[in-house]
């Protein structure tokens, strides 16, 4: 596993965390649903500039510090919304999955709009919720940072992606346990309660993957 350092700065005008879900069912009722993705946007969208990967695929991953550091940092939250996708590993083009995205931007530049900032609240505490009750596998690009389509010169936007849910609790509340697993692959030892093996951070203004003590 490698990552390069991604520090938050003024040339990082946009975070954006953006969550993979099978389920529509898991996904906040405050986040709001926008049409699900053409196959004219799916062509843009792969078209665009992706940058450069700085965090790799990382599974077992808690979010759960990286909120508020990133508010201290001087991030805040000024969009989310949520669109269906065609899965591209279905051959048959039937499965879909829904992405989730929550848009930072540095406070210097933020112009949420007022319907917006009505929701903001429920929208941080589900946002929280997410991070709490589950681990992801995380990936991040350094991408060109685009407005109304147009790349904008010595800008980046930040893309946090996360995927591969490991929900910590049942629907009752009850934490979820778990056996462990051998060199061999094997399970061993007694069940236990999930924890993260990383926990993604702001640290120093930059952004890394911190190994779980």
């Amino acid at each position: 596993m490698g990552s390069k350092v991604v520090t938050l700065d003024g040339a990082v005008r946009m975070v954006a965390l953006q969550f993979n879900f099978s389920n529509p069912r898991v996904i906040p009722e405050s986040v709001k649903h926008l049409s699900p993705e053409t196959p004219r946007e799916r062509v843009e969208r792969k078209s665009c500039s992706t940058g450069v990967q700085v965090i790799e695929p990382t599974g077992r991953c808690s979010l759960v510090e990286f909120l508020g550091e990133l508010g201290t940092t001087g991030y805040e939250m000024i969009d989310a919304f949520y669109k269906e996708r065609i899965d591209q590993k279905d051959p048959s083009g039937q499965k879909k999955y829904y992405m989730v995205r929550f848009l930072f931007c540095r406070h210097e530049s933020a112009t949420p709009s007022e319907a917006f900032k009505k929701v903001r609240g429920d929208l941080r505490a589900d946002l929280r919720t997410i991070c709490e009750d589950a681990l992801w596998r995380v990936r991040a690009f350094n991408n060109p940072f685009y407005r109304d389509g147009v790349e904008v010169p010595e800008q980046r936007a930040l893309s946090v992606n996360l995927e591969a849910r490991v929900p910590l609790f049942e629907p009752n509340g009850q934490r979820i346990m778990a056996r462990e697993k051998d060199e061999n692959g094997q399970k061993a030892g007694p069940p236990l309660a999930l924890m993260p093996s990383h926990y993604l951070r702001v640290v120093d203004d930059a952004v890394t993957l911190v190994v779980a003590a």
